[in-house]
């Protein structure tokens, strides 16, 4: 029997709206996880990568306790869990790792997967920094206009994933991270020379979860774009992580 292991997450989009009832972000698993043995989620030194690790511990905690349990009732019962020590949590984190796979999200509903098209290819660049999470939400009120914006990125950018239509989906990326830039505290040094360096090769990155540090994440349909953005990355003191979403067979 193989040994139990549960994926990480990265936040596409709607990563501050969905802290709110019933609405919406997309949310994808990849393809680094948590055992009862090791976690792929930190670093050597147990620094968090900003990979969904309290969300993917509570899934697996769940899943050693009942293993027979359906996705749906994994879901409620490792977000309940969650929610004990993280009360703000919308349940993003543990959608991605209990389903797997590109996920859209409304927080208090169950989530629909949705397929990335199979040349567009992840980048992900990592700070080095941790972001604290639950002090940046507090810290931001959301208005009813960014709110408004995130949710219909969200749409648009499901409709282009289906549409398959990259140039419009690298579009929404762009519109997304200046819609996160409306907020206090997001937008660092480094993630803003991340995503420069991106879009000097035509693509448009963003941050990834709540900013203040953790990741940038960039799509291309090149990989010799993608290599170039991140060996510029490397040389700028970001550290490229080689992650791909994850769908659990």
């Amino acid at each position: 029997m193989s040994e139990l292991k549960i994926p990480g997450k990265l936040m596409l989009a709607g990563e501050y709206a969905v802290t709110l009832a019933n609405h919406l972000a997309l949310v994808f698993s990849i393809d680094r996880f948590i055992s009862k043995n090791y976690s792929q989620l930190v670093n050597e030194k147990g620094v968090k990568y900003g990979l969904g690790s309290s969300g993917a511990y509570a899934v697996l905690m769940t899943k050693i306790k009942n293993s027979s349990l359906s996705d749906k009732d994994i879901f409620r019962q490792a977000l309940i869990l969650s929610r004990q020590t993280q009360p703000q949590n919308s349940g993003a984190d543990i959608a991605a790792s209990t389903y797997s796979g590109l996920l859209l999200y409304k927080n208090g509903s169950f989530p629909e997967r949705i397929f990335f098209p199979e040349n567009w290819n992840l980048i992900v660049g990592w700070t080095g920094k941790p972001a604290i999470t639950s002090e940046l939400v507090k810290k931001n009120q959301l208005s009813s206009s960014f709110v408004k914006e995130s949710d219909m990125i969200v749409r648009k950018m499901v409709d282009f994933i289906k549409a398959k239509d990259f140039e419009k989906f690298n579009q929404e990326i762009f519109l997304a991270e200046k819609n996160l830039e409306k907020l206090s505290g997001v937008l660092t040094d480094k993630l803003a020379k991340a995503i420069e360096i991106a879009k000097n090769f035509g693509i448009e990155a963003k941050i990834s979860g709540a900013g203040g540090g953790d990741n940038v994440i960039a799509f291309t349909k090149d990989p010799k774009i993608s290599q170039q953005i991140k060996n510029n990355w490397q040389a700028a003191g970001i550290i490229p992580l080689d992650l791909h979403v994850y769908y659990k067979k």
